[in-house]
């Protein structure tokens, strides 16, 4: 990313091109050719960053009374209020998590470099978030496999990266208590059996695992309450699907 952030690299990088006939066709062709793929890349990484930035402006309207008849409270006391709520940032977990398997650092980094070349000469402040999302998290990964089995997960990760942008953490931590303390799914009547509690609470189990991620907090510091999450939501289960076939094995 050195190219969007020193203007010096930028204009030497531009001079090498501009100076070099062989080196300007080849830039010409390859603009020519995958300009529109660029492009569909680029409105894919800048939706993920404005979902971030939608939901937190709406959280801040609730929290300053914009909607009259809402508060954040009102809204975690309604079953659906606070489902819609919880798979809101599971959502946004998921749409990280799945950008940074399937498409490698190096892939994003280069797709935004060619965007601001081609498209819009310098970066913006939307391209410099944009490009703070895109940013190398250090994972090793082969993008075609789904599971964790393969690959080499740096420190603390994905918790780095869930913290590049802010997120209202007081309301997340809100809604992994409730994931803790209910059963937000009303699953447990359809499995009675003691045995099945796991694959009862298995949807719950998926979703608690992204949202302890934007709550170092609470993951690395409140030892009973990750007890408790444990003990409820992973006694037996230590493979969890995060999202139609992406698995994370939490051992």
């Amino acid at each position: 990313m050195s190219y969007l952030t020193d203007p010096k690299f930028q204009d030497q990088c531009d001079a090498i091109i501009q100076g070099n006939v062989d080196l300007i066709d080849i830039d010409e062709q390859f603009k020519e050719s995958y300009l529109d793929i660029i492009e569909r890349f680029y409105t894919l990484f800048d939706s993920i960053y404005q979902y971030n930035v939608e939901i937190n402006e709406f959280v801040s309207r609730v929290r300053e009374n914009y909607y009259i008849d809402f508060s954040i409270e009102t809204i975690i006391q309604e079953k659906e209020g606070k489902r819609l709520l919880i798979e809101a940032y599971y959502n946004y977990g998921v749409m990280l998590i799945l950008l940074d398997r399937l498409i490698p650092a190096i892939a994003r980094e280069r797709m935004m470099v060619c965007y601001v070349r081609y498209k819009i000469a310098f970066g913006t402040e939307n391209t410099a978030q944009v490009a703070k999302l895109l940013k190398n998290t250090g994972l090793i990964s082969n993008p075609g496999d789904c599971s964790t089995r393969n690959q080499r997960l740096p420190v603390k990760y994905p918790i780095d990266y869930f913290n590049r942008f802010n997120v209202d953490r007081p309301l997340v931590e809100n809604l992994i208590n409730a994931l803790k303390d209910d059963d937000v799914y009303n699953q447990l009547a359809a499995y009675p059996n003691p045995s099945h509690r796991s694959v009862a609470l298995a949807n719950q189990a998926q979703i608690i695992f992204i949202l302890l991620a934007f709550c170092p907090r609470v993951l690395e510091s409140e030892n009973a309450k990750m007890r408790e999450i444990s003990d409820k939501h992973f006694p037996d289960n230590f493979v969890i699907q995060i999202y139609q076939g992406h698995l994370v094995d939490v051992t």
